[in-house]
């Protein structure tokens, strides 16, 4: 967690295992975020899906706090499954830049998504591949 941020009041989170591995979901919307093992102990994957908003972002930010450990250098963001995102997205993941590890967001990304990071203009401040 950064120390500057308000935790919210009450479940924000539950933590659930999906196919054997984490998984981190929103206590209210359809937010998910899975570890994927990669079978690299320095680069750590996490599979999102559904929509981030100010309520459901916090399953990410505590999924990306889960995977941080002194062994990764690279974190794979997979945003194939975001049908929704808006300003409190583009904000934890450009936050993602402060962490210590590099972060790649993994494509391509639904029209939705592409068109909030034009938007903001944050498209050229992520490392986005369509292909790892």
């Amino acid at each position: 967690m950064t120390p500057d941020r308000a935790r919210h009041q009450g479940p924000s989170t539950r933590l659930h295992l999906v196919d054997g591995a984490p998984a981190w979901r929103a206590h209210h919307g359809n937010a998910l975020v899975r570890y994927a093992p990669v079978g690299r102990p320095i680069t750590a994957a996490l599979l999102l899906s559904g929509d981030f908003d100010a309520d459901t972002v916090p399953c990410l930010r505590e999924a990306l706090d889960a995977v941080r450990t002194p062994q990764v250098e690279l974190v794979l963001l997979d945003l194939t499954g975001v049908s929704f995102g808006d300003s409190a997205l583009v904000h934890e993941l450009t936050d993602t830049q402060n962490r210590p590890e590099r972060h790649l967001l993994i494509g391509p990304l639904r029209s939705q998504v592409a068109r909030l990071f034009t938007l903001t203009g944050t498209e050229d401040t992520f490392d986005i591949t369509d292909a790892v």
